[in-house]
């Protein structure tokens, strides 16, 4: 029973003590009738509790209607309700990195949706992933996003569920459409950890140009940053959307990237931003930290 019911309920408990009170007043204050007088005083006492009890009832409708309306409001919406209009795209992103391990570079019936536009809606898809992703408000980022928006690229997974890929993105976008500043936030559901196996994490730090080093999500969690190297190493890949040929293309450029995984997730961040590098650095790390584990 949730607290509108009750609510509901107390109120009519009140209306109902109150007619108790009423009925009680009125035997006390009528003297004690002849007996030909008590039948007729009795139905008349009756009709008058009929009566309230009726306009009790009624009083607790709103209350009732509320109740209903509020728990609509709370309903959590799912995927298909979020994401309805399938578009055409190119080509997913992954960590090139990490491609070997999570093989997030072969999927297969891909499907791309058209981004959903605002804070609110990207809000609305984390409820979807329950406790996968902790939203960062764009005013504690260290730079004015101006633009948020929320990707969805799905796909089938080897036991035939759905893999679903999520992109989070909060960018400084120019007048002119540009770029200019950007963080995202890819998550995706995975069969297996792709960093249990050691051996291909090694493998992975002794590419020449990868410029890993693990920062840790926690003390037993891994989580790796690579520092952008405009010279070397692997691209970084996100998605965008071409709003006039309603297509979904990933974007190929240098970027600072996190990867790790964490129950069930691959997560995997890439940003640009301005300031110094060391401190935007700190500063992304306990906003990952944040996004993936809620602290």
């Amino acid at each position: 029973m949730d607290k509108h019911t009750m609510h509901v309920l107390q109120d009519v408990s009140e209306h109902k003590e109150a007619i108790i009170q009423k009925v009680r007043q009125q035997i006390q204050q009528e003297p004690f009738p002849s007996e030909p007088k008590w039948t007729y005083r009795a139905v008349t006492i009756m009709i008058t509790c009929s009566i309230l009890l009726f306009i009790a009832w009624q009083a607790a409708q709103p209350l009732d209607q509320l109740a209903t309306e509020v728990t609509d409001e709370e309903k959590i919406l799912t995927f298909t309700d979020l994401f309805q209009t399938e578009v055409e795209g190119t080509a997913t992103t992954y960590s090139q990195y990490f491609q070997l391990a999570d093989q997030l570079n072969q999927r297969e019936n891909i499907k791309f949706y058209a981004p959903l536009q605002g804070f609110k809606a990207m809000q609305e898809v984390a409820t979807t992933m329950g406790d996968a992703v902790h939203l960062i408000d764009p005013e504690n980022l260290p730079f004015k996003a101006n633009i948020q928006e929320v990707y969805a690229v799905t796909s089938d997974m080897k036991d035939g569920s759905l893999q679903k890929q999520f992109q989070f993105s909060y960018k400084e976008k120019s007048l002119t459409g540009v770029d200019l500043q950007y963080v995202h936030f890819t998550v995706t559901n995975v069969a297996s950890n792709p960093l249990a196996n050691r051996e291909i994490t090694e493998n992975i730090e002794s590419i020449e140009g990868s410029n890993l080093k693990n920062v840790g999500i926690n003390f037993i969690n891994p989580m790796y940053y690579r520092e952008m190297t405009p010279e070397l190493g692997f691209v970084y890949m996100y998605y965008n959307y071409d709003e006039a040929a309603k297509r979904i293309f990933h974007m190929t450029t240098r970027a600072n990237e996190f990867y790790t995984y964490y129950n069930g997730y691959v997560y995997h961040i890439g940003y640009q931003l301005n300031g110094d590098r060391q401190k935007v650095q700190e500063k992304m790390t306990s906003i990952v930290r944040e996004f993936i584990l809620g602290d």
